[in-house]
């Protein structure tokens, strides 16, 4: 009951001063330096009052004096909302004072340590300021209590209390002080801990959200730094990879339920571990399908490439995990791979109770296409050029221009291929072939005639014999499906 009271208590003295643009660091200060002042101006007030009573007329006025200050200076802060020139003020007031009201009772005993109450003022910049400024303020008191050392007894004021009363106010003077920054110092570091805890769910939840669609050395550093995790929408260049695995539907209906998910999950898994090898974020996954984005949440100068680069591993993968898979007896067929690059817009997509991170552009559609295109060209991994252009290390050999179906730009795509293959003489006799085509020279029949039967298991070589063989030529392929 008591705590609820005092957070009652500060929730309302934590209005005056406040200003709607305050964040919580800054309206934590303001309620407390309001506390502050507030309980040291009544406490002055009536510690006057006592001086009064007791005919130290002098003294009496001190701590009344200042509980008058206080109260203007906090009628003004609730006013003008200027807080830096409040604090000043305040732990000045709180450092002088005491030092004053100390002189005009005689001394350190005959004020019965009256000065102790000027420790207010390197805890309230403690509390308010920090270590390196409270520093300064403690400082200030502790040359002020050498001070007072060395010039007792030498002082032109005395008081007429009887020791009775000095002792008294010993006591007072401990209880008054001790309890006031017990109270402040509480709340503080209670207000503390409650936002550690709120920063610390807040980690937690940026950690469950994207631990299963981001690599775990990326969930660490957006912790590390939340002021990259911008979930309000913004255009960004990213890279796309959409993969497929062929004849999944058939599987579904024709394979036991429970082989089907265990292998399927074990293909997951392999292929989501490379996505998070390169530092990847999964998107969605859709059936077979999944989806890879780079460069969001965070910025990778280098997303092109990585996604290349996981690109060519997945598709290695997926053909050893399908060749051991029908060695069991499950007929899966290859995974096609389409990768684009392009600018998109990202962010939290959604309602209030079902946000997606996602992207939204015509990039990302345009690596659906290209992932599709497989189909027809005979390839497993297509790559556009926009990628490619950003991959001064891009290995691969060209397919061709792509009119993808609802384009009116082709777009000029590419296999990767391993170093190996670039250096092999397949490659080199297929480059050739590919410019005759593009130069529409007769020989471009001819030629990939003869790479057909040398390569005859090459599904890109058998697709341009074909185009060639139906009348086609050139190197712009006209695809009008998905």
């Amino acid at each position: 009951m008591t705590t609820l009271s005092l957070k009652s208590f500060f929730s309302k003295i934590g209005t005056i001063g406040a200003h709607p643009k305050d964040n919580e660091e800054v309206r934590l200060q303001k309620t407390l330096l309001v506390a502050f002042a507030g309980s040291m101006a009544v406490m002055a007030f009536f510690w006057g009052l006592l001086y009064f009573y007791f005919d130290q007329m002098v003294s009496g006025s001190i701590p009344f004096t200042y509980s008058i200050i206080s109260l203007i200076s906090l009628a003004i802060f609730s006013r003008t909302k200027s807080f830096a020139i409040f604090l000043a003020s305040q732990l000045t007031f709180s450092l002088i004072l005491p030092f004053l009201l100390m002189i005009s009772l005689g001394g350190f005993a005959n004020s019965s340590a009256v000065i102790m109450w000027s420790l207010t003022s390197p805890l309230g910049a403690l509390v308010l300021k920090g270590r390196a400024e409270a520093l300064r303020w403690f400082l200030a008191f502790m040359g002020l209590l050498v001070v007072s050392v060395f010039l007792e007894g030498t002082y032109p004021f005395t008081n007429t209390l009887s020791e009775s009363v000095i002792i008294a106010f010993f006591a007072m003077n401990i209880i008054g002080m001790s309890f006031t920054s017990f109270i402040i110092v509480r709340y503080f570091v209670g207000e503390k801990n409650l936002a550690l805890t709120l920063l610390e769910g807040q980690h937690r939840w940026i950690k469950d959200a994207f631990s299963a669609y981001i690599s775990p050395n990326l969930v660490d550093h957006l912790i590390n730094h939340p002021d990259e995790l911008k979930l309000g929408g913004e255009r960004r260049e990213c890279t796309f990879i959409f993969t497929d695995l062929v004849g999944f539907t058939t599987l579904v209906e024709q394979s036991d339920p429970s082989t089907l998910v265990s292998y399927l999950n074990a293909y997951f898994e392999g292929m989501i571990a490379i996505v998070f090898k390169h530092e990847g974020t999964v998107s969605k996954i859709v059936g077979d399908a999944i989806a890879v984005m780079f460069s969001a949440p965070v910025v990778q100068d280098d997303h092109a490439s990585r996604a290349v680069a996981c690109a060519m591993e997945m598709d290695t993968y997926a053909q050893k995990f399908a060749q051991e898979k029908q060695k069991l007896g499950l007929d899966l067929g290859r995974t096609r791979i389409g990768v684009n690059t392009g600018t998109v817009i990202i962010g939290n997509i959604g309602g209030k109770n079902q946000l997606d991170y996602r992207a939204l552009g015509d990039a990302i559609n345009t690596a659906a296409r290209l992932e599709s295109a497989n189909k027809q060209l005979g390839t497993r991994v297509c790559v556009s050029e926009t990628t490619v252009a950003q991959c001064p290390d891009f290995s691969g050999r060209p397919i061709g221009s792509l009119l993808l179906k609802g384009k009116s730009r082709s777009v000029a795509t590419y296999e990767p291929l391993s170093r190996d293959e670039m250096d092999s003489t397949a490659h080199r006799t297929y480059v050739s072939a590919f410019e005759l085509m593009q130069e529409n020279a007769g020989e471009a029949v001819t030629a990939f005639e003869a790479l057909n039967k040398k390569y005859p298991r090459d599904g890109l070589i058998r697709f341009h014999l074909d185009r060639l063989h139906s009348g086609k030529s050139g190197t712009e392929i006209v695809l009008p499906w998905k």
